[in-house]
């Protein structure tokens, strides 16, 4: 293992570098502290069992239970993994997954010991969609002796949870010697690491390909399903269905994905651009899916889940649909809703509320009337936001290219000299050139809580 140092220096690159608030720089360096006085047992690693007690699957850490409250990682907590890991214990969750080994792995497990949260160790595998060709047996030898050396790497981190072979590697897969493979990395994991379970995440929950996984792949304990709002409901008839007899995780969920608009054409503009829902609206989606989906299967098999994603979205069609923080760190209402679903307590201050995205208007139109604009002239927008403390707020405006993202890969920080007054409720702006915008609107209080609302809009 690196020494804790090199984390440390880490830390403090990443305050000189990002536009991260102050607080965040205050949380990193209490961090540093918290881990040197945690050294001594960095070394023990835990016992983390699957076992099946009067006909319920349970997980157990170190012979106590444990119920996954976890999120997805996403790749902007890598400069400053202290701040993100601090912020999800003060919201009662307890693990993170990860997608792959990389340079940030080991701050990243040395951040979550630190602050008590465990990881969902992501091994990469590589996918057919991709170009790999499972029938390249020179290839697969190779994959699974470097994903070897990841295992012997991290296997005694105390951190440590369980490891999870690739992600989607079934995506538009046709080559069933991908399930041999990945049953020959979870034995090979096995073998190395007697301590901790091992699960594969799926794209969907189609149930030949569960049969498939439970005939070829026996060395797997859990079985991931990643799977958002229209589908969610599905998968446990579906993994029924196929026989599968072991337990499961829902490794991601959310509000309806970009890929998944086309069943409410309304939500599709002439242009193409997408209907996005509101912060606040797709807080509630977090807490019906984990209520209804997740939570309630407890006693048939589910050992729990991870929201998608904390921190802030750096890939995708809208790089907002997803994230539980905007890049200033700030957190939304879905991060006090997963707070409320894991401890049954709302955190002491919520963040501000946009109900429905009829609370914002464009020239008196809404998000699915599809607005078109002339170039150079002037319009004016509104929104109707609250605060459940009472705190103050400050609106932020910015129009966004359609698909354009920022520094990093994360959200665009909104084109310069377009916005005429800002800092209100009500905003005027000119229209940009030829072309699709997002005009958002960012609603920040005095704690550290933003919520979020945008309409798509074209200009000719």
């Amino acid at each position: 293992m690196k020494k804790m140092l090199s984390f440390v220096l880490l830390l403090s690159l990443a305050a000189c570098t990002r536009n991260l608030s102050d607080n965040m720089m205050n949380d990193s360096a209490a961090l540093s502290e918290r881990i040197a006085a945690s050294r001594l047992s960095i070394d023990t690693p835990a016992l983390v069992t699957v076992v099946e007690e009067s006909g319920v699957w349970k997980l157990k850490r170190n012979g106590q239970n444990y119920i996954v409250k976890g999120v997805a990682a996403s790749k902007s907590i890598n400069a400053d993994p202290g701040y993100y890991l601090t912020m999800l214990e003060s919201f009662s969750g307890n693990t993170i997954r990860t997608y792959s080994v990389t340079e940030y792995t080991q701050d990243i497990l040395d951040a979550a010991y630190a602050n008590g949260i465990n990881v969902c160790l992501g091994l990469w595998v590589n996918r057919e969609a991709d170009n790999f060709d499972y029938n390249d047996t020179a290839a697969v030898q190779l994959q699974l002796q470097n994903l070897r050396d990841q295992v012997l790497a991290y296997k005694d981190h105390p951190a440590l949870l369980m490891w999870g072979i690739g992600n989607e590697a079934d995506a538009s897969y046709t080559n069933l010697k991908l399930w041999d493979a990945v049953d020959d990395i979870a034995a090979m994991i096995h073998t190395e690491d007697g301590n901790h379970p091992v699960t594969t995440m799926l794209v969907n929950s189609d149930q030949a390909k569960i049969a498939a996984i439970k005939s070829r792949a026996p060395n797997l304990d859990i079985l991931s399903i990643n799977m958002y709002a229209p589908n969610l409901p599905n998968v446990l008839g579906n993994l029924q269905a196929a026989g599968w007899e072991k337990p499961y995780m829902i490794t991601e969920f959310g509000p309806r994905g970009t890929w998944q608009m086309n069943p409410e054409p309304s939500r599709i503009l002439p242009w193409g651009g997408l209907v996005e829902q509101t912060s606040t609206e797709k807080a509630e989606i977090y807490r019906s899916a984990y209520n209804q989906h997740i939570k309630a299967n407890f006693i048939n098999g589910c050992l729990g889940s991870f929201a998608f994603v904390w921190g802030y979205q750096t890939h995708g069609a809208v790089r907002t649909w997803f994230g539980f923080h905007n890049t200033e760190g700030r957190s939304f209402g879905a991060a006090d809703i997963m707070k409320r679903v894991w401890s049954d307590w709302y955190p002491a201050n919520r963040a501000p509320e946009i109900v429905s995205r009829n609370n914002m208007t464009l020239q008196g139109q809404h998000a699915e009337d599809a607005i078109y604009l002339t170039n150079g002239t002037q319009y004016a927008a509104a929104v109707v936001a609250a605060d459940p403390d009472g705190d103050p707020l400050v609106y932020e405006w910015t129009i966004v290219p359609e698909g354009g993202a920022g520094p990093g890969g994360g959200p665009h920080p909104g084109l310069p000299g377009l916005i005429l007054a800002n800092g209100n409720a009500n905003v005027s702006f000119t229209a940009p050139a030829a072309g699709a915008y997002r005009l958002y609107v960012y609603v920040k209080d005095d704690h550290n809580k933003v919520a979020s609302a945008v309409i798509p809009f074209f200009v000719q």
